[in-house]
């Protein structure tokens, strides 16, 4: 998954098409727009193929990196409003995917900020 993110990092500003989300009917590996997507990068890479990446399919890449539906839906996965998201968006979302640590973190972060704020608005009332 590193490597992944690390690829699809070296041009951050690059445009990646997103994927249709899995529960959406229609062609499960093409993209919403014209440009390439983060399987298409995945498949591209020479070492990814040699180590058992077969295809460009989702299931292709899904039993690779060993994801759910849900964990590449979050990866790959936009809609008509969102056809395209930079590179490093789509880097952020393979690390996030990869090890939720850090997003876990941020979520609690909120809610201690949510639940002083409440206990700070108590005490002053």
């Amino acid at each position: 998954m590193v490597r992944w993110a690390s690829l699809i990092e070296r041009d951050p500003h690059q445009l990646i098409a997103l994927l249709r989300p899995s529960w959406a009917s229609g062609d499960d590996i093409a993209p919403v727009a014209g440009k390439p997507s983060a399987i298409d990068l995945a498949f591209a890479d020479p070492v990814f193929r040699v180590t058992g990446l077969t295809g460009r399919s989702r299931a292709d890449v899904k039993s690779f990196f060993r994801l759910s539906d849900t964990e590449l839906d979050r990866i790959a996965s936009g809609s008509w409003r969102i056809p395209l998201r930079p590179a490093w968006q789509v880097a952020a979302r393979i690390r996030n995917v990869a090890d939720p640590r850090n997003e876990r973190l941020i979520l609690f972060g909120v809610m201690i900020m949510i639940v002083g704020v409440i206990a700070v608005a108590q005490w002053l009332l």
